[in-house]
């Protein structure tokens, strides 16, 4: 339990050091675009950051207003493929897509971050879960037209292969 437990705290860490950095880039009030993001402010969590397209002004939960614009070098490993340019609905199951969309959704709508913990045992990856971070871009300082993503994973895997995503 002790290394679950250090585990969060550490992924805890580096979500802290891009909501730091994220917030950086905030102008009176106004969210940050994909123009502000200068990859050397935050250059060792790259394999793990993700940019996503927001599609639809009102998402309305559609996971088709989603698209992964951007998946770092690790995410690969943690998908077990390939996911930049996919739509959600082409990287998961019609539930797991759902919720990504419920939760972009509120991230749109609402213009602030999002965070949690997802398990991936939609991949067959039993013990292994997702603590992820995802934060509002746009821009034009206001409508929501990008996410920037952090993801860490939690737990240990059953699979013969390790995921390429380290502990933070």
């Amino acid at each position: 339990m002790a290394g679950i437990a250090t585990e969060m705290l550490s992924a805890l860490r580096t979500h802290e050091e891009i909501f730091r950095y994220w917030k950086s880039l905030r102008r009176r009030g106004r969210l940050p675009s994909r123009a502000d993001l200068d990859p050397c402010g935050i250059r060792k969590l790259l394999p793990t950051v993700s940019l996503i397209d927001v599609l639809e002004p009102h998402p309305a939960n559609q996971p088709r207003a989603f698209r992964q614009r951007l998946a770092g070098t690790d995410l690969y490993q943690a998908y077990g493929r390939e996911i930049t340019g996919c739509y959600f609905d082409e990287i998961y199951s019609p539930e797991e897509a759902a919720y990504w969309a419920e939760e972009l959704s509120f991230v749109v709508e609402q213009r602030k971050p999002g965070v949690g913990l997802h398990s991936m045992a939609w991949r067959g990856v039993k013990g292994l879960s997702l603590f992820w971070l995802r934060l509002p871009m746009s821009n034009d300082g206001e409508r929501v037209d990008m996410i920037l993503g952090h993801d860490a994973l939690i737990g240990r895997s059953d699979e013969q292969s390790p995921s390429g995503i380290r502990a933070a």
